[in-house]
């Protein structure tokens, strides 16, 4: 290993993932660390071409598998830091979807978020004790001090009403239909049976949520309301909506973000509800047409719950003229409790414990590699597909994908880029809130020969 050790951090979903992601590249680079961050879609090129001591992966599921091997066949260390982590119903269903992929043994690091999943993950043997961590997500540290000051002031003025809609699988933005999104959940570890359910029953919740949605905007005429859909949902769906005078779709920037500026936030299964009340803003939930496939109980115990129409439209009215009442001592331990079991911490530290894990397990690969893991190869799939990357290189490869892959592949990765100019915006408000007073700017990495490298991958330098 280098004296600098090197580790690249792979990039799901810039919308939800990157402003955590640079803040832990940050804190990696603070400790003396280079630090990578990597477009999911661009790791199996950049990944051989940056040639890190460790790939800290996005999760490890059925399409990633293949790459997490190649990666233990070049000697590079595997963390985990899932961007899922309170994924499934419950933290024990997550587990086993995640032992479920029968890979976990490539894994030299997982950072789960809370102490529910660490509990699960030991419960059910998901991975070996001694790699696992209780780290908190560091996308969260910016629920708390001093990174809460980062977080960017939202487009639309403070003091509307937030509507935020959970329903990917079947108002799909990638996806060319409900069906596809049918597959990935039951490759993902869900029953089919179940997978239908909750796309049927999914159909009916967007159907009432959209109408609830104009209702409100209808009756509340002066009071301003921003609906934010799931990243991965498709916003013109929702154009009977923003057709409103008062009413926004909004699909930028992080949900801390518009939380932050929400007078109230109005959802149904949406775990930014337990987001809210990390940042003091009340959450409704829609109960009466919610089911037991799609709720998810954290979401749902958290909230206020509405039974009806009228109550939903009472409890907003009470909202918006201060007059809720103070919640209930069972929804206040919850709260507390769900903190601990989900986030571990509200304390702007998950980042720090993140890089500690990754750079201690880095010092501790200097000896040895988890030998289980290196000898597994590829399947002949996976060997076919990186060997094409080493033929074709990047620029061909691209170009052949283009031409014979489909609209949808494009579409999906079109969603996921992210450039040097976002990263360095986010960069410069965290140094603003650090109190290092050190400041860092995101480039393309140097010196890096072949035609592999896609260069979209940025690389953190500090500046004088």
């Amino acid at each position: 290993m280098a004296d600098q050790p090197h580790v690249c951090l792979i990039v799901d979903n810039p919308l939800r993932d990157l402003e955590g992601l640079v803040l832990l590249a940050r804190q990696l680079a603070t400790r003396g660390a280079r630090a990578t961050l990597v477009p999911m879609y661009e790791q199996g090129f950049d990944v051989p071409a940056l040639r890190p001591d460790m790939v800290l992966v996005n999760y490890i599921r059925p399409n990633n598998v293949d790459l997490i091997k190649s990666y233990k066949r070049a000697g590079v260390l595997v963390g985990v830091l899932d961007t899922e982590g309170i994924g499934g119903k419950n933290a024990d269903q997550f587990a086993g979807m995640v032992k479920g992929t029968g890979c976990t043994d490539l894994v030299d690091l997982y950072c789960v978020w809370g102490q529910a999943q660490y509990a699960a993950f030991l419960r059910q043997g998901t991975v070996p004790a001694e790699i696992l961590r209780a780290t908190g997500c560091p996308r969260y540290d910016f629920c708390a001090p001093p990174w809460r000051a980062a977080l960017p002031e939202p487009s639309v003025a403070s003091g509307y009403v937030l509507i935020n809609t959970n329903f990917p699988t079947v108002n799909p933005r990638f996806s060319g239909s409900s069906s596809d999104e049918e597959g990935a959940m039951v490759q993902a570890g869900f029953t089919r049976e179940f997978a239908r359910q909750f796309i049927a029953d999914g159909r009916e919740a967007y159907r009432h949520t959209l109408g609830m949605a104009i209702e409100l905007a209808k009756h509340f005429s002066d009071v301003p309301f921003v609906l934010r859909p799931h990243p991965f949902e498709n916003l013109d769906s929702y154009g009977a909506f923003a057709d409103l005078p008062n009413a926004s779709v909004i699909q930028s920037g992080t949900s801390l973000e518009w939380i932050s500026g929400a007078r109230l936030l109005v959802h149904q299964n949406c775990s930014t509800a337990i987001e809210a009340t990390m940042l003091n803003v009340e959450p409704l939930s829609m109960e009466w047409f919610n089911t037991p496939a799609l709720r998810l109980d954290a979401a749902t115990r958290v909230s206020r719950r509405a039974h009806g129409e009228a109550e939903l439209i009472e409890l907003v009215r009470q909202g918006l003229e201060g007059k809720l009442a103070h919640p209930s001592s069972e929804i206040v331990d919850f709260r507390r409790e769900i903190i601990s079991d989900l986030y571990l911490a509200m304390d702007g530290a998950s980042s720090v414990r993140v890089s500690e894990a990754v750079l201690s397990t880095m010092a501790a690969g200097e000896q040895h590699l988890r030998p289980a893991a290196g000898s597994r190869s590829p399947s002949l799939r996976g060997l076919a597909a990186a060997a094409a990357r080493r033929t074709l290189g990047h620029r061909a490869g691209k170009a052949l994908r283009r031409l014979y892959g489909s609209a949808e592949g494009e579409r999906r990765r079109a969603g996921k880029v992210f450039g040097d100019g976002l990263v360095n915006t986010i960069l410069q408000r965290i140094d603003a809130a650090s109190a290092d007073r050190r400041r860092f700017v995101a480039r393309t990495p140097a010196s890096i020969r072949g035609g592999m490298f896609s260069g979209a991958s940025l690389q953190l330098a500090e500046v004088n």
